[in-house]
């Protein structure tokens, strides 16, 4: 199926209708939960769409667009219901309501919490200062609410050391606001015989109270999130981080593609960030000048690590030991088998997203580079392009960044030491022990293009195109000819004020 909107276009998937049919059961299809606790624009077009496709196909639908019902804001609240409604300017959850209605559902299908006087199914303890590794212990009703509760960051200088003691408030309200969510998407399932449940992501507080409800009663959960760089969303019923099935998506995806597109279209993919024109990317390469290499003279091989953003890797579900204990240990180890190689030069390329993190985390990398002693350091503040160090490389290693794949794309041996998203496409050779290292530096094996290619692919036209949502002029998302925008701009910035205040006062 192609957009509406750009005929030419097409997505990953020809039909969400055929997803759906051969990803669930018919029992399973027969009464969808679809359910949200944010109020961005995007995750409501897709809340839209699954459940008008789910109507079309004659399923039960229940919508539960709690975002202002936990005791806690979830990461992508906006808007106060009750600012709206004061100032008669409905938010993009009452809007979406609205259009739902216009478009056939019926207003049955709009389901408030159902536990009326809500206190915790399991008693929850008083926490107090706890640190990353005591509160990723915590679980509520055998569920991981510790790792839930740590997707909400303090504040901004927040590190990830676990030097760091969460704030008492923070961590019990969002305990509570887990159970929560756990607790009345529980009965909701329970009251209404849901056979599967759709949440955003999967990862933020809510959401993974939500999925991990479903997961208690052995139902089917399956997660939206944005689309591609050309399509309009995805929906997967693979885990947020199960890069094995992302990987094989991707080559699933290529296959199936017309052979005299799909190069050109996956390499623009790369083309676009290595010319600093991808503004998803533009964070990253915003203090890098286009083409400033690094200086370097004789001959010699040189090994450029990137470095992966630890905050991005930490609360990853994986084995650390099959890892090398972490990104320190991995680099470690690096360095050790560089120096023991004349002409071998180690060049660290210090990730530029540290820049934008807190003091301490990038004072901590920092020590690890000092103690690891590289040949040249190239610090996150650097004008060197990635890009064009990229191309001076000889060989490229990673800790799983996506530095990987893009210099598996320019033809170059990469060797990747942590989990990634492109090493079961041929783009990397992955090392679990020294003398693996040793042998990949040893032996330089260029990554696969291809493998490369297809991960560009999946960049562009990953999920799926609207076929019921469309956008008016302006680009806001409508349904049944309903725009679901956002309220006006006095009540987004009153309800700003109220949650920045309301996060002063769990952090304080």
């Amino acid at each position: 199926m192609t957009s509406p909107l750009n005929p030419q276009v097409r997505a990953e998937h020809d039909s969400l209708e055929d997803y759906l049919r051969t990803t669930l059961t018919p029992e399973q299809l027969s009464n969808v939960l679809l359910i949200s606790f944010n109020q961005w624009d995007y995750t409501t077009g897709a809340i839209a769409e699954v459940a008008s496709c789910l109507h079309h196909m004659g399923s039960q639908v229940s919508l539960a667009l709690w975002s202002d019902y936990p005791p806690m804001h979830d990461v992508g609240w906006t808007t106060s219901t009750a600012l709206a409604r004061l100032f008669f300017s409905p938010t993009r959850d009452q809007r979406l309501s609205k259009a739902l209605v216009e478009a056939g559902l019926p207003p049955t299908c709009l389901i408030k919490p159902p536990i009326r006087k809500w206190k915790p199914l399991e008693g929850i303890a008083t926490f107090g200062l706890l640190n990353r590794t005591q509160l990723r212990a915590v679980k509520y009703r055998g569920t991981a609410m510790g790792r839930a509760i740590l997707q909400v960051h303090p504040y901004r200088a927040a590190p990830i050391s676990d030097d760091f003691l969460w704030p008492r408030r923070l961590i019990n309200t969002a305990a509570r606001s887990y159970a929560f969510a756990f607790d009345q998407t529980s009965q909701l399932i329970a009251d209404r015989g849901i056979t599967a449940v759709v949440v955003y992501n999967g990862r933020f507080l809510h959401d993974s109270a939500a999925a991990s409800a479903a997961e208690a009663r052995e139902i089917p959960v399956l997660f939206f999130d944005s689309g591609g760089g050309h399509t309009d969303f995805d929906l997967t019923i693979d885990k947020t981080h199960d890069w094995d099935a992302l990987q094989v998506r991707m080559l699933k995806m290529y296959e199936a593609w017309e052979p005299n597109e799909r190069d050109n279209l996956g390499s623009s993919w790369f083309e676009e960030r290595r010319s600093h024109k991808d503004s998803s990317n533009a964070l990253y390469v915003e203090a890098q000048k286009l083409g400033t290499r690094l200086d370097v003279t004789g001959k010699q091989c040189l090994v450029v690590y990137f470095s992966s953003s630890d905050d991005e890797l930490v609360e990853l579900d994986v084995d650390w030991e099959s890892y090398f204990g972490g990104q320190p240990k991995a680099l470690s180890l690096l360095s050790q088998e560089c120096k023991k190689r004349t002409g071998y030069k180690l060049v660290i390329r210090s990730h530029p997203h540290l820049r934008m993190k807190p003091p301490q985390d990038l004072a901590d990398w920092e020590r690890v580079v000092s103690a690891v002693d590289p040949d040249v350091h190239v610090d996150p503040y650097s004008p060197i392009d990635s890009y064009e160090l990229m191309r001076q490389a000889d060989v490229v290693v990673t800790y799983g960044s996506t530095s990987g794949v893009e210099a598996a794309y320019a033809h170059k041996p990469v060797i990747v030491m942590g989990p990634s998203a492109y090493d079961k496409l041929g783009c990397a050779t992955r090392v679990e022990t020294a003398q693996e290292i040793a042998a990949a530096l040893d032996h330089q094996t260029s990554g696969s293009w291809k493998g490369a290619v297809s991960y560009g692919l999946m960049m562009k036209r990953r999920g799926f195109n609207y076929r019921f949502v469309t956008r008016d002029p302006r680009g806001i998302r409508m349904l049944a000819g309903v725009p679901m925008d956002e309220s006006n701009a006095l009540v987004l910035k009153l309800s700003h004020l109220l949650d920045r205040l309301k996060r002063w006062y769990l952090t304080r």
